[in-house]
């Protein structure tokens, strides 16, 4: 929950009072609910910067209108893709290096 979001080059949102958002630098956020700053809502996911247990940075928001009030932040998982050596390659590699030692 939404306490404030800052008009700014590095957009600030605070929580609610009592109200850790949980979040680490480098998660996707996207808004809901949020009443003035309305293109924040359903926008693109966020990149953010957590500044403390209350607040975290979104990015420029100074071409956005002006906050009023509410509004929810809500996690955004994207897709990572990891690529892995397999096992037996590893296992030829030990091998073969072992063998010129």
């Amino acid at each position: 929950m939404i306490a404030a979001i800052t008009k700014d080059k590095e957009g600030v949102v605070t929580c609610l009072d009592e109200t850790r958002h949980g979040f680490e630098t480098g998660d996707k956020v996207t808004f809901s609910e949020v009443q003035g700053m309305v293109e924040l809502n359903n926008c693109s996911p966020r990149t953010v910067k957590v500044l403390g247990p209350y607040t975290f940075s979104i990015g420029d928001t100074t071409n956005l209108s002006d906050y009023i009030r509410g509004g929810i932040a809500t996690q955004v998982k994207t897709p990572k893709t990891v690529n892995f050596v397999s096992f037996l390659m590893i296992l030829n590699d030990l091998y073969f290096d072992s063998l010129i030692e």
